[in-house]
């Protein structure tokens, strides 16, 4: 059809075709009406979003209003820190773009680090772009932006700044649609926080999915071409087969469909017998296998027929040097020899085999070798001989010589009634040493003169003066105390070991500050400190340590501190010389 053009065309009857087969324009008094090629139905009018009060108003703009948007003009592109979208498909990888992107706040903008993709779309100058997915601190930089290819910097959009008011503030309830990406193409976002107007660098801005553009779209397993939806097949395991989809043989006879074992596409191959996943029970007997698993068998197994399971069993092998024989039920098993059962052995063993070359015996006979490789027996000896070798040589029964110095040897121990012992000193006196048997006997010898037998520490006895015991015991000295310091008794001797000091406070203390102490002149609370015991309270205390004084005799004292008018008791302090 040719196109004609004429701008001063006029006389047009109020009822306008648009093209041989288009769609109808109807004036009617003073309204247009878009009508259906056989003006029996109305058609829509596509147009942009309206600008100004005159304007027609979209579906999209009317549902915004009525829902409470703020719809600013689209994106071309939005942010995306999604990095899986579908893990099952080619593609389903995606990049995140969030830590390519740096924020500052004091300038409030954005700089890609490196490239110019978002979202797998490659940006131009001046672009629209959403930033939605910064988190934490970087939440004050959600927003509308614009694209600077020369600096790779992002500004707030001049109708999303809250500058100036074009188009409204931005804030909650701010609606913007994304035109492109990979990810996020022809979706609806909007603020949902904060509520009001942003107050940008101070409040955090989070964008919730509003909407998605939607139809008829492939998604795993198929295709689409243009409105024709198919299934996709990788033509080796899965393939069309007219219009059914069915598996595809492999071109080798007898093969399996098998697993990679990651997950991936099955394969056609041979059935691998080695793989342990690759089969389940076991092979039956009548198709050539044991009917068994035999993996747990140990090491040198016989399998073994089982009629009564039909199957196959274990026969371990059996202990060291026993052998595989028929027992007397029938049944095969490793054992000893029953030399008792007739028909196991016949004859005699020969001394060459290792065998005696005897049959029978009397009672107790011995069998001796006779100097010609053979064996002869000997018969028993009388009641207590033992048997020997005589002054000529020749084996016999016979009674121990005891003064002869080949007759014994060795020493008796404790455990056969001897004493382990070979020599002594005059007046050894034997003991034990420890508990048990042999070897537990010992010597110790005399002592000196006026030496007394004890027992030491370790529990042995020994040979000690009679004063080194008498030093052990412990003595006490009582002295009683008033509200003055009060020596304990004389200057404890030298090496003297304080263990304990128990004070009975009779009557309690009283004045001011008063205190006692226990100690020497080197010390004056050596024994014991002011805080141990209550002066004011009447009772007995009991002071345990273990005080170990030099070579140097000291003058033990309880010294009273402070003003006391009044008290009195009793010390008494135990102590041992060594």
């Amino acid at each position: 059809m040719a196109i004609v053009k004429q701008y001063g065309l006029s006389g047009v009857a109020d009822d306008l075709q648009l093209g041989k087969g288009g769609g109808r324009l109807k004036y009617d008094t003073d309204h247009f009406k878009a009508r259906d090629p056989l003006d029996n139905n109305y058609v829509r009018l596509k147009t942009s979003d309206p600008v100004n009060a005159e304007d027609v108003a979209t579906k999209f703009y009317v549902d915004s209003v009525a829902q409470g948007l703020n719809p600013k003009e689209a994106v071309v592109i939005s942010t995306n820190n999604l990095a899986v979208i579908d893990s099952n498909v080619a593609g389903g990888l995606v990049t995140p773009d969030m830590a390519n992107l740096g924020y500052g706040s004091g300038p409030d903008e954005w700089t890609l680090n490196a490239g110019a993709t978002l979202d797998g779309y490659v940006l131009l100058n001046g672009d629209r772009v959403l930033i939605k997915d910064a988190v934490g601190g970087d939440m004050i930089g959600n927003g509308i932006f614009v694209y600077t290819s020369a600096t790779k910097k992002f500004h707030r959009a001049p109708d999303s700044d809250n500058i100036t008011a074009i188009g409204s503030e931005f804030g909650g309830g701010t609606f913007v649609f994304v035109l492109k990406g990979q990810v996020w193409g022809s979706t609806g976002w909007i603020v949902n926080s904060p509520i009001g107007v942003a107050n940008f660098g101070t409040d955090p801005i989070n964008f919730v999915q509003f909407s998605k553009a939607t139809g008829i779209y492939a998604t795993d397993g198929l295709a689409q071409d243009g409105n024709r939806l198919y299934v996709r097949t990788d033509g080796t395991t899965i393939y069309l087969d007219n219009d059914d989809v069915a598996v595809k043989s492999s071109g080798t006879p007898h093969q399996i469909l098998r697993s990679n074992g990651s997950g991936g596409t099955a394969i056609w191959a041979a059935l691998d017998l080695g793989e342990p996943q690759a089969t389940t029970d076991t092979l039956l007997r009548s198709r050539g296998g044991l009917a068994a698993d035999v993996s747990g068998y140990v090491d040198q197994s016989l399998y073994v027929s089982n009629l009564t399971g039909n199957n196959t069993i274990q026969l371990a092998p059996g202990a060291n040097y026993t052998v595989l024989r028929i027992d007397g039920a029938g049944n095969l098993g490793y054992g000893g020899i029953d030399i008792s059962q007739s028909g196991v052995i016949t004859g005699t063993l020969d001394e060459t085999l290792g065998g005696t070359g005897e049959s029978s015996y009397t009672q107790y006979d011995l069998l001796v070798g006779d100097g010609s490789s053979k064996l002869g027996k000997f018969g028993i000896g009388s009641n207590y001989q033992v048997l020997g070798v005589d002054g000529f040589g020749v084996l016999t029964w016979r009674s121990v010589q005891l003064d002869e110095a080949a007759a014994v040897a060795g020493i008796l121990p404790e455990s056969h009634g001897g004493t382990g012992i070979q020599t002594y000193t005059k007046s050894d006196i034997i003991y034990a040493g420890s508990t048990g048997a042999d070897g537990v006997l010992t010597t110790l010898g005399i002592g000196a003169t006026n030496q007394v037998l004890q027992v030491n520490s370790s529990g042995n006895p020994i040979w000690d003066d009679l004063g080194s015991i008498l030093s052990q015991i412990e003595l006490t000295r009582q002295v009683a105390i008033t509200t003055a310091t009060t020596n304990i008794g004389a200057n404890l001797p030298a090496y003297s070991r304080v263990v304990s000091i128990k004070i009975h406070i009779t009557t309690p203390y009283t004045g001011t500050n008063v205190a006692m102490t226990i100690g020497d002149a080197g010390n004056n609370s050596r024994l014991m400190e002011s805080n141990e015991i209550d002066l004011e309270t009447a009772g007995l205390y009991q002071i345990e340590l273990h005080h170990n004084y030099g070579s140097v005799s000291e003058q033990a004292t309880a010294y009273i501190g402070g003003s006391a008018t009044g008290g009195a008791g009793y010390i008494i302090l135990t102590y041992i010389t060594d």
